[in-house]
């Protein structure tokens, strides 16, 4: 999986199953395309458990992949210019394997993968909109509102009433209630 050639997220998924096989649910992007909302994405987005996090930066430098940044819950890869880039979120193994229990298989380009699922790809977005970082408000509120809209999600639930709550706060969830017309 070496450059010049553009690495795509099937590619991704087949180097995380390549021995010794890692785990990986596709979030991001992919996963709200998954969910019913197509739109551009420019990056790869993959949540992995944290002990396999320098599994992971071994096997992507192997690839050719260079590590750009490094926090805490995320590392961020890069191809080079242009060219796709690869966003690990990191969690633990509990919150990974209540994740990993929900996912959709799904299969990109005749490559099996798993996606997670409508309620934790909700949750991440309300997580960072939660956060009102500037330069991702605009993008995950249009990926929750055509989320909710687009899979009739009964938000005046208390199912997605208490999840908003969780994850998002009282504001988001009221935003949220009025746009989809059940204030």
């Amino acid at each position: 999986m070496r450059n010049p050639r553009r690495v795509k997220l099937p590619d991704f998924i087949r180097l995380a199953g390549a021995p010794p096989p890692l785990k990986s649910l596709v979030i991001g992007g992919f996963a709200v395309g998954v969910h019913g909302f197509t739109r551009p994405t420019f990056d790869v987005d993959l949540l992995i458990r944290r002990p396999d996090l320098e599994a992971w930066k071994h096997r992507l430098s192997g690839s050719g992949l260079l590590l750009l940044s490094e926090q805490t819950a995320f590392a961020q890869f890069t191809q080079g210019e242009g060219l796709d880039g690869l966003d690990l979120m990191v969690v633990n193994e509990e919150t990974f394997q209540r994740m990993d229990s929900a996912a959709v298989a799904v299969s990109f380009d005749g490559i099996a993968g798993r996606v997670v699922s409508l309620d934790h790809l909700l949750a991440l977005k309300l997580h960072v909109l939660r956060q009102a970082l500037p330069h991702r408000t605009g993008k995950d509120a249009r990926d929750v509102e055509e989320l909710l809209r687009r899979n009739r999600v009964p938000l005046d639930s208390e199912h997605y009433r208490s999840l908003f709550l969780r994850y998002g706060d009282p504001q988001l969830y009221e935003t949220f209630l009025r746009l989809s017309g059940r204030s």
